[in-house]
């Protein structure tokens, strides 16, 4: 019996403290909302600018008489001496250069598929070569490498014509290059007194396309020039009926203006990753060439890089984004950020129902959120998907968290 009363006792207290958390929870349940953020693993360092590209530039200047056309594609590698446009005296003379130029490349096609009668490749082996020049057509296309990819499609034509030409197809082709031969002969007599070359005076990379800063904004300028001056800078006339120009260097420059506690420690000979906003598929690792003092609150920064010239040849004013400062932390809601009695931050984490505290360094401010520095010598210290605890409530270590 005494046994029995003992338990009923038990089960009368256990039923008491149960009731009592129950109604604790209610009480303190419109009080005690709060909300978690995991903090994640963020990035910063990037810093938004507009700036010139710069190049050691020379003009091909105007041809006085007659019809020009461009025979060479932005950004192609011209050698001292080549030619960049063809000169016409007149609409008809042009448009026999036209039928010659479709005439030759027919001619190719057909000797190439001429040849395939008297060879011993098999189809097998024409099969995986038509197959590999679509991929490397499709591959060029996607760079943005136009010369590349219209010589693997001529390429392609060819094998295709040469892929189902049988032994009656190759007297055909043989008539219709002999009548092609004979028909290109008398074109390049008529052509020959009404055309002329424009060539290139050094070697370079061609671009149609002339502003007036070729004279104005030079590699040699960007060595002394200061803030102030660069900020004054006007292109000259540009000059009237140019061929275009050629960038007779592979290195190119970017030079722009920035706050100098945007720049950190950064040094001369340092790299740093651009992102440009127009002209260039992808970022560009360039070298630091040069930080200005500082004036007016500002510091000329140029960079430079011998990568991706070909996309630089055109482009003046460029937008970019800068990788300055490479840092790596955690970002914390600002809202779940405490200050300890030794005056440093701290965070909240849930710790299964429990507020754990976390102290935290905080090194970027990002809005509504901080950048806290990442400390992996601890498993005390704050770590990527942490539940940070957001809440009006006051707050100490160890506190039960009540939904």
């Amino acid at each position: 019996m005494r046994g029995d009363k003992f338990l009923r006792v038990i089960v009368i207290i256990l039923l008491c403290v149960v009731a009592s958390y129950v109604a604790f929870s209610v009480v303190r349940a419109p009080d005690s909302s709060y909300t978690t953020y995991k903090a994640v693993l963020y990035e910063v360092g990037g810093y938004t600018t507009s700036g010139f590209v710069v190049r050691s530039e020379q003009i091909i200047p105007d041809v006085p008489e007659g019809i020009v056309v461009l025979t060479r594609k932005e950004g192609e590698r011209v050698s001292k001496g080549g030619t960049v446009a063809s000169t016409f005296r007149d609409e008809s003379a042009k448009t026999r250069q036209n039928e010659i130029d479709a005439l030759e490349t027919e001619l190719d096609q057909m000797e190439y598929a001429y040849s395939f009668s008297t060879s011993g490749q098999d189809s097998a082996t024409l099969d995986s070569t038509i197959l590999h020049l679509m991929n490397q057509v499709t591959l060029y296309n996607f760079r943005r490498e136009a010369d590349f990819a219209d010589s693997a499609a001529e390429q392609l034509k060819a094998s295709v014509l040469r892929r189902y030409v049988n032994s009656e197809d190759s007297k055909n082709l043989w008539t219709r290059i002999s009548q092609t031969k004979t028909q290109l002969n008398e074109l390049y007599t008529q052509v020959q007194a009404e055309s002329g070359t424009v060539r290139a005076e050094t070697a370079g990379y061609f671009s149609a396309v002339t502003d007036g800063y070729e004279s104005v904004l030079t590699p040699e300028l960007l060595e002394t020039v200061s803030p102030s001056a660069f900020r004054e800078i006007t292109p000259a006339p540009a000059p009237t009926g140019a061929v275009g120009k050629l960038v007779t260097s592979p290195r190119w420059y970017y030079a722009t203006l920035v706050d100098p506690d945007k720049l950190g420690d950064l040094e001369v000979g340092d790299r740093v990753d651009v992102s440009f906003v127009y002209d260039f598929y992808s970022a560009i690792r360039m070298e630091v060439t040069r930080i200005s003092p500082s004036e007016d609150g500002q510091c000329l920064l140029v960079l430079s890089s011998e990568d991706s010239v070909q996309d630089a040849v055109s482009t003046r004013r460029q937008s970019a984004d800068l990788l300055l400062q490479n840092r790596t932390g955690l970002l914390v809601p600002k809202a779940a950020i405490y200050a300890a009695e030794n005056g440093r931050s701290g965070v909240y984490v849930l710790d299964g129902a429990e507020a754990r505290w976390k102290y935290v360094d905080i090194i970027n401010d990002n809005g509504d959120q901080y950048l806290v520095a990442l400390d992996k010598s601890s498993i005390q210290n704050l770590w990527p998907e942490d539940e940070v605890i957001l809440t009006k409530e006051e707050m100490f270590n160890g506190k039960v968290m009540v939904r």
